[in-house]
């Protein structure tokens, strides 16, 4: 199978030939064990889609690591970026008047963005590491096609909460809604019609990929950052318009959120989602006890990154990937770690995970 029959037939709870494998990769040393040469700033995205490309089936936001800067936007937002990642260091407001007048002004400038225009919580133009978004057609199959057949999902689909709650601060969020939450909603529901019309609009999206990751990142490691009436209310029909216009382009849509998810997962599952990312053990997201409650929802990831992969011995990983495939049969699963491959996991516990993956055979 390719990796992409793989992937669909995943998708489908189809009989794979082997059980594929999904990741996101920030790790310069494994990239130098998997291609054989040493990572520099230069060469470091031929490296990584390279390592991609021998290994994976599939992965997400594929970008090389970048230089310690900063920049400024067009909004006025401060960042920093290294490594793979970038955040917020100053915001062009300091209090919830100024957050207010932002969310008014955000909502008049996401009228005036082009319809293909991206917009995620970095804001516009999907500000990681100083560069513009990959997210054009044209751009996404240039990198697509670098990845050797491995499929590269649809990533940058925003349904909008977080967004707004990273623009501004989650402090200052919970008091601008407290203090007009009208406006607040308002903009939420601005940046989720134009993702859901940004979607409709993409030449060609199931040719793309037949995955895409919508996300909204709302819970840590005990409970949701909200409570569950709040996200019924400014999520989950949001999260169901961007999950039907995603079907409708004939894409499946797998729903992004790091931690606990248990207090709202019915909700999500009612929603139509297909299946869910990154699922951490340590925050009680174990794939087996997903998969007993939800048996049609695909499972992307499950493999512990936060202790596992980074202070497991490589039979431990091999035990623990071997139950997590057991426990789902190898039906619906794209295996991988539990968030990304970060430079604390050794590279001879991920090597274990990918080994122990493609050799797992079914029980019968």
């Amino acid at each position: 199978m390719t990796s992409r029959e793989r992937i669909e037939a995943a998708l489908s709870f189809q009989p794979v030939d082997r059980t594929p494998l999904y990741d996101l990769i920030h790790h310069q040393e494994l990239l130098a064990h998997c291609t054989g040469r040493a990572y520099a700033p230069e060469n470091g995205l031929d490296l990584l889609c390279e390592t991609i490309a021998r290994n994976l089936d599939a992965t997400r936001s594929v970008t090389a690591p970048g230089e310690l800067r900063q920049w400024r936007d067009e909004e006025g937002f401060l960042y920093q970026g290294e490594w793979w990642t970038a955040w917020i260091v100053e915001r062009p407001f300091a209090d919830v008047a100024g957050a207010l007048d932002f969310a008014r002004a955000a909502i008049q400038r996401l009228a005036r963005l082009p319809r293909d225009a991206v917009y995620t919580f970095h804001g516009p133009a999907n500000v990681t590491t100083g560069a513009e978004a990959v997210e054009s057609r044209e751009e996404f199959l240039r990198l697509r096609d670098r990845l050797g057949g491995a499929v590269l999902f649809h990533t940058e689909s925003p349904v909008g909460l977080d967004t707004v709650y990273h623009r501004l601060g989650l402090e200052l969020f919970s008091y601008a809604y407290a203090e007009d939450p009208d406006l607040i909603s308002r903009w939420i529901e601005a940046l989720n019609a134009h993702e859901v019309a940004r979607v409709a609009a993409i030449p060609g999206a199931y040719e793309m990929s037949p995955v895409a990751l919508v996300y909204s990142d709302i819970a840590d490691s005990s409970t949701t950052l909200f409570s569950p009436a709040f996200l019924r209310k400014e999520l989950m029909p949001r999260l169901e318009r961007l999950v039907a216009a995603w079907h409708a382009r004939g894409v499946k849509a797998i729903y992004h959120s790091d931690g606990n998810l248990w207090g709202v997962l019915d909700d999500l599952v009612a929603t139509g989602i297909d299946g869910l990312n990154p699922l951490e053990p340590l925050s009680g997201m174990d794939a087996a006890a997903v998969r007993a409650r939800y048996p049609d929802l695909v499972l992307v990831g499950g493999v512990d990154a936060s202790r596992l992969l980074p202070y497991g011995t490589p039979d431990e990983v091999r035990a623990e990937v071997a139950r997590l495939l057991d426990a789902t049969g190898g039906r619906g699963h794209i295996l991988g770690s539990s968030t990304e491959i970060h430079p604390a996991c050794t590279v001879e516990n991920v090597l274990a995970m990918w080994e122990t993956a493609r050799n797992w055979r079914a029980r019968r």
